[in-house]
């Protein structure tokens, strides 16, 4: 066994004894600084989950579009398929204390983890099994607007069932402390729960809270949950952090061990979930044997056809502190429908977010321009906008260009619709390599084309921009955007009415002003509400005394 090398940038869940080829201590294995971390995230769980052991980690690469696999029951089998390439091996000891519930630290315990074939989004839909599956995905990526208008009228009934229900609720915890099992860390800490480490709204503001909670001298602790190449990894707002990646499913023993290894080894004084099931649903466990430790969760959308997430924070909200929301729309919503307390719920906005501080001045002349800034995906309805251009480039009443900025699992439809479309020579693609307030400047009209959303960070950031948002009528979109500029969900009333909207704008730059005079007064009045960043500082600061 070699020396150990120099490894300060690690978190202290383990102390790294040997490796071969990976390149975790100085980067210089055959590991890119995205794989390293997704190895390192392992390391983190194994050494929680394994209180003192000698570890040994044998380090996968798989072929291109496969996830990685770091925690799941796959981990323990020390076989593999035959188009995975062997990259290392990672010798580690687990630094956990341990307790008379650990299992025996002596001997080497031998684990294979795989970290993928790379960066990669994959479409729901193409991971749909069966003949149901296939004939899903026929239909959807054959006729995707006739889809999508069938896919609203089902979610009009849903959403009208589902504001006639109440939700039922986790019983709570009713005592003060738990009995003491194991000894707590020493280093204050908050546990996050977040959805993946990917580009999305909810996922900005969880790096955003755990970059606040390093300023207030916590250590983050950050779980996810959901199959992902995991691109964002590499964040700056990740130094310093406990990332682990968790891959499904575990072994049902390392969940308590997991969580029992973070409270042994750090003195954990907050938890905040965003958007992570794995976490809402271990909280009454954490609560019954650490109810001292104050629970908070952030909420952005309503989901009508499934439920999403504030479904989950509603049934676990005995066990939650806190229900932090970002508009209107949800406050009202947990407070006026599901009946949680109003002390319970904090409103408090992602308004100044992400509104550029030194925008580039907009760009006068030529064509007037349609942007679509957004990940393509589902949700954003990326065919609709095109669909759109085609019926502004028929019809529209002057020159008109596009440009759609984003990247996402249907990038492959975007490309294929706007060649089928005849859109090649009227709308430019940028992926997310290129700065959005440029596009901004250049943008006469943002159009979003979204299915549902709770308060899109573009509307904000295309106010500050001076920029009128024809938007979709949905979650709190009327918040922000003009009155007439709010355009039915459904698709070919989307259409009709978004190209009504932007053709009188072409020919009216007076309507025009007065619409982004009405957006940037409800911004302005918007922007007047309590502020997420300051909230959420002071709930740190707080969980730091």
């Amino acid at each position: 066994m070699t020396d150990k090398p120099d490894f300060p940038k690690l978190p202290p869940a383990f102390e790294l004894l040997d490796e071969s080829g990976v390149g975790l201590a100085n980067g210089d294995g055959l590991l890119d600084e995205r794989e390293r971390a997704l190895v390192v995230g392992a390391a983190n769980f194994q050494a929680l989950t394994r209180p003192g052991q000698t570890i040994r980690l044998t380090v996968l690469r798989g072929p291109g579009g496969s996830l990685p696999s770091l925690t799941d029951e796959q981990t323990t089998t020390i076989e593999w398929d035959d188009d995975r390439e062997v990259v290392g091996s990672v010798v580690l000891r687990s630094l956990v204390h341990t307790t008379s519930a650990a299992v025996d630290s002596d001997g080497l315990v031998d684990l294979v983890i795989d970290v993928g074939g790379g960066e990669s989004t994959a479409s729901a839909y193409h991971q749909l099994p069966g003949i149901k599956g296939a004939v899903r995905r026929a239909v959807r990526f054959t006729v995707p607007i006739q889809f999508d208008a069938l896919r609203q009228f089902r979610t009009d009934v849903v959403e009208r069932k589902y504001r006639a229900r109440d939700l039922g609720r986790k019983a709570g915890v009713r005592i003060d402390r738990g009995a003491a099992a194991i000894e707590q860390g020493k280093t204050p800490a908050v546990l996050f729960g977040i959805h993946w480490l990917e580009l999305g709204g909810a996922e900005r503001w969880a790096l955003e809270t755990v970059q606040l909670a390093k300023e207030a001298g916590l250590t983050p602790i950050v779980i996810t949950d959901r199959p992902s190449s995991h691109p964002w990894i590499t964040r700056p707002e990740f130094d310093g952090a406990i990332v682990i990646p968790l891959t499904h499913p575990l072994a049902p023993d390392s969940e308590s061990t997991l969580l029992n290894g973070i409270l042994s080894m750090y003195d954990v004084r907050g938890v905040h979930v965003h958007h992570c099931t794995w976490l809402y649903e271990r909280l009454p466990w954490l609560k019954a044997i650490r109810p001292d430790i104050p629970v908070v969760d952030s909420l952005h959308i309503l989901e009508w056809r499934t439920g999403g997430f504030v479904d989950i924070s509603v049934r676990m909200s005995n066990v939650i502190d806190t229900h932090h929301v970002i508009s209107p729309q949800l406050r009202d919503y947990l407070v006026g429908k599901q009946n949680i307390g109003k002390d319970k719920v904090a409103l408090a906005t992602l308004a100044n977010l992400t509104v550029p501080r030194d925008a580039p001045p907009s760009v006068e002349g030529g064509p007037f321009t349609v942007a679509f800034v957004g990940r393509f995906t589902q949700q954003k309805r990326p065919y609709l906008f095109l669909k759109l251009c085609a019926e502004l480039k028929r019809n529209a009443p002057g020159e008109v260009r596009f440009i759609m900025h984003g990247d996402g699992e249907l990038s492959g439809e975007v490309h294929g619709l706007r060649a089928r479309l005849g859109l090649s020579d009227v709308l430019e693609i940028r992926g997310p390599d290129r700065p959005v307030p440029q596009t901004l400047a250049e943008a006469d009209v943002l159009v979003i084309s979204s299915d549902n959303e709770g308060l899109t960070l573009t509307s904000f950031e295309a106010s500050a921009a001076g920029v009128p948002v024809v938007s979709s009528d949905v979650g709190s979109q009327a918040s922000l955007i003009a009155d007439e500029l709010l355009c039915p969900r459904h698709p070919y009333p989307f259409i009709r009415t978004a190209a009504d909207r932007i053709g009188t704008m072409m020919t009216s730059p007076q309507r025009r002003e007065a619409w982004l005079a009405e957006q940037r007064t409800k911004s302005i009045a918007f922007a007047a509400l309590p502020d997420a960043r300051s909230w959420i500082r002071d709930l740190y600061e707080g969980w730091m005394q």
